[in-house]
């Protein structure tokens, strides 16, 4: 048999047989069967002897042989350019090596993955090609980065990798004592990184804590894709069996149970693999406990013994290493939601487990921040117990309208000097609360009370108890205006806005709080894309706070910083960034160095310096202003996703694709998990990153983000909004690729004439729709139409984002495309000498 992965699978289909023979039928079956070679009867015989231990031993002596040789003959040699130190490890795929990087440009230490000897067939140089074009396409902070690639002298293939030094995630928790808390955000790390394999179509199918390390800095990297599948790939990866001679490609203790039966594998192997690996990090010890760690024993536990709640297993060794007094406190801890959430992930069925990598951190997250898992089955009692917890840490939106209610009755009674009137609205308002949060039980279905529902009960309750007193009225319709905003439901903010704006301009119509009033007025508008008249209202709140205050204040620059924000929509970024920065210096002089507002106005000032393609100084200012935010809201915040958004803007701009990717990855996880999928502000992340992955030449994955977007067009996303035809642009130039150009032509001029007519004329978002739509006449061939526009964009560009801006720049590389097409020489040449030179 010539066809080396022929041969291996049938080694593997002869092994199968053998082995649900009794033991002492297997050598007499051997013998008999039939087209079976010697040295295939040596191979299984040798598999046979093998079975029942784990590990090197496993190897046939050949290998062993051969492969002490080559260890001894590549330590001092050069691989390329680099020169081997020393053997790190090895695995059923290959042999790891420390080397450094030996020639005159620099001096790195690396850690390089080679081919084992005896293993130069078609099917083991197909792995390892396979590997190299995984680990290229993966790029995240928390995933070992290739760095490069070559072949050695004798054929073999070789990868070069970051060199990772830290220890397997399980025995650096238990080393530095670290808390359950700190495990499970550690393990959230992990899931992360997989999750972005996941989405790469890459599943990893030998997650175990050995490929899972923790620097001395305590971040996580993930190793070893070596045996990684690309999911709905054609090339044959079927074709490669999970044995091979004696070595198993997986690890059995962390193997799924589809992955030990050899059925088709999916991403829920890895979720499955998670949950062992969360399961050792919780308890101490693994799943199944198998005395003599016989193979046969592991898979057959695997396949048929239940798994036991961590929280009736934990160990007094898991207990001390946590730093819990007792391992009664631990297994306490372990009982409920972390029990619930291990075993989901540990499901027998695939379909029971967790959808995605992200689920299972998202689950995780939900229990650090006392919300109710997924993986719990809903009951009343459990639901609103988590509810009340949640008041009590200032999540609910109860304990929120309290909060900044009494922050707001003190500022009044400061500002008015009537504390016994305070005092009385104060009162009214907590008879108000108490009677509200009384009839919304958790009662229906046995779920939690949504923020909306109280939100909607505490909207329908004011008109109808609190008409006779206004002033308790405003106080409280701020509240719910300001928390419709923040959930995106405008329409229903602007109603309560407009209720207290009417209220305080017949109480007190030259106050700031008829200012305080047309701001949030105004925030209500600029959230739905309408400039124009949020300017108005900005403009008409400027003026008033000129005419009645003393001298700068919060008001004014929370003023500034929104009219700072329709300048930016418009495209004016130059006038943006001066507005902001008059916001940024009130503030500073009022709050300081490290309040939220402050970190607020240096984040929009970054984006103006970006929009001015300014991106070292606009890079620098949004990770300040993250530090800031995450060092006051160390639990996920919108603040800190709104700050990680734009500097995911930044990064994707200046070309940095791996940071951009895995920032736009965590804030769509974060605003999904605390806005939900029909928030605007999660919308808008999902049009930037549709936009990056178009880029990266994944068009259909960029449509269908897109069509998530244009999903929302009427409901929550008004016409006006932005988003609306950014989403419309990007699925037209995806239908472009596909060559659907009727389809193309259809979303692309949308685009522009929804632009058009909710943008001022001199808007860059104009010229954006006109350069792209202009490509697409440029493909087709309508040459006079496509220069009409691309001339237009030209001179909005220049004008509104001068010369050097890259959106100037693509542009005029469009103009020139167009021209090359057009066959027109002398235009060509004139554009291309606006364009900069090319880079040494």
């Amino acid at each position: 048999m010539s066809d080396p992965i022929e041969r291996l699978r049938r080694i593997r289909d002869l092994f199968d047989a053998l082995m649900d023979r009794p033991p002492d039928e297997r050598e007499d079956y051997l013998a008999a069967i039939p087209d079976c070679d010697a040295e295939m009867r040596r191979e299984l015989a040798a598999l046979i002897a093998a079975d029942g231990r784990t590990g090197p031993e496993l190897e046939l002596p050949h290998v062993r042989e051969s492969r002490s040789q080559e260890h001894a003959t590549l330590v001092g040699q050069r691989l390329g350019a680099y020169e081997v130190v020393r053997l790190i490890g090895m695995g059923g795929m290959g042999a790891v090596y420390e080397a450094v990087r030996a020639d005159d440009q620099y001096r790195k230490r690396v850690a390089i993955k080679l081919v084992q000897g005896g293993l130069d067939s078609g099917l083991a140089v197909a792995r390892f090609r396979r590997e190299r074009q995984i680990l290229a396409s993966l790029e995240h902070p928390n995933i070992a980065t290739l760095l490069d690639g070559g072949i050695t002298p004798d054929g073999r293939p070789f990868l070069v990798m970051e060199f990772v030094e830290g220890e397997p995630i399980t025995s650096w928790c238990d080393t530095h004592l670290v808390p359950l808390r700190e495990r499970l955000a550690l393990f959230r790390q992990v899931c992360g990184a997989v999750h972005h394999a996941h989405q790469k179509l890459v599943i990893h199918r030998d997650l175990k804590p050995g490929n899972i390390l923790v620097g001395a800095d305590g971040s996580v990297k993930l190793l070893d894709f070596g045996i990684a599948k690309l999911l709905g790939s054609d090339t044959g990866d079927e074709a490669l069996p999970l044995t091979r001679g004696g070595a198993r490609t997986f690890t059995p203790e962390y193997a799924s149970p589809e992955q030990i039966r050899g059925d088709a594998l999916s991403t829920a192997s890895d979720i499955y693999a998670l949950g062992v690996v969360l399961f050792e990090l919780l308890t101490g010890r693994r799943p199944h406990v198998v005395p003599g760690h016989s193979l046969v024993a592991i898979e057959r536990a695997v396949l048929e013994d239940p798994i036991p709640r961590p929280g009736a297993v934990a160990t007094e060794g898991a207990a001390t290493a946590s730093g819990e007094r007792s391992v009664t406190r631990l297994r306490h801890k372990l009982a409920g939601d972390l029990d619930s959430i291990t075993l989901k992930a540990l499901s027998q069925e695939p379909q029971r487990r967790y959808a995605s990598a992200e689920a299972l951190g998202e689950d995780i997250n939900r229990h650090l921040r006392g919300f109710p898992v997924l993986a719990q089955r809903g009951w009343g009692g459990y639901r609103f117990r988590k509810f009340v917890r949640r008041n009590a840490a200032a999540v609910s939106l109860a304990a929120l309208v309290l909060v900044a209610l009494i922050g707001g009755f003190i500022a009044t009674t400061a500002e008015a000097r009537r504390a016994r009137s305070a005092q009385t609205r104060a009162e009214r308002v907590n008879d108000f609360l108490r009677v509200l949060l009384s009839s919304v039980q958790p009662t229906t279905g046995g779920r939690d009370v949504p923020v909306s529902e109280i939100l909607d009960a505490a909207a329908r309750r004011v008109d109808l108890e609190l008409a006779s007193q206004p002033e308790v009225r405003a106080e409280l319709e701020t509240v719910i205006g300001q928390s419709y905003m923040t959930l995106g439901r405008y329409e229903e903010a602007e109603r309560h806005v407009r209720n207290v704006l009417a209220i305080r301009q017949q109480l007190t119509p030259r106050s700031p709080l008829v200012v305080a009033a047309l701001n949030d007025l105004g925030g209500v508008f600029l959230g739905t894309g309408e400039n124009d008249q949020a300017d108005s209202i900005f403009k008409s709140g400027l003026a008033l706070e000129d005419s009645i205050a003393s001298g700068p204040d919060t008001l004014l620059a929370s003023l500034l910083d929104n009219r700072g924000s329709v300048e930016h929509a418009r495209g004016q970024p130059a006038e943006a960034e001066r507005l902001h920065r008059q916001a940024l210096t009130i503030r500073r002089s009022l709050l300081g160095d490290h309040s939220d507002k402050v970190a607020f106005s240096m984040n929009n000032v970054a984006v103006s310096l970006g929009e001015q393609n300014n991106w070292a100084a606009a890079e620098s200012l949004h990770r300040a202003a993250i530090a800031i935010l995450k060092t006051n809201h160390p639990e996920p915040s919108t603040m800190v996703a709104d700050a990680e958004d734009a500097l995911a803007t930044a990064l994707d701009l200046q070309g940095k694709n791996a940071a951009a990717e895995s920032t736009y990855v965590e804030v769509i996880a974060l605003r999904r998990s605390l806005l939900g999928p029909q928030h605007p502000m999660y919308a808008w992340t999902l049009s930037n990153y549709a936009m990056f992955v178009f880029d990266q030449g994944r068009y259909r994955e960029a449509a269908d983000l897109s069509e998530q977007i244009l999903a929302l067009r009427g409901k929550t996303l008004p016409e006006s909004h932005p988003m609306i035809a950014a989403a419309l642009q990007t699925v037209g130039r995806a239908r472009d690729k596909a060559n659907d150009r009727k389809g193309a032509a259809e979303a692309l001029e949308e685009s522009l004439a929804l632009r058009r007519r909710y943008l001022p004329a001199g808007s860059w978002l104009i010229a954006s729709s006109e350069g792209i739509l202009a490509e697409h006449y440029t493909l087709v061939g309508d040459y006079p139409r496509a220069e009409t526009l691309l001339l237009d964009a030209n001179a909005i560009n220049l004008h509104s984002l001068g010369a050097d801006n890259p959106r100037t720049i693509a542009n005029t590389r469009r103009i020139v495309t167009l021209y090359q097409a057009w066959k027109r020489p002398d235009k060509v040449r004139e554009f291309q000498a606006k364009l900069p030179a090319p880079a040494p």
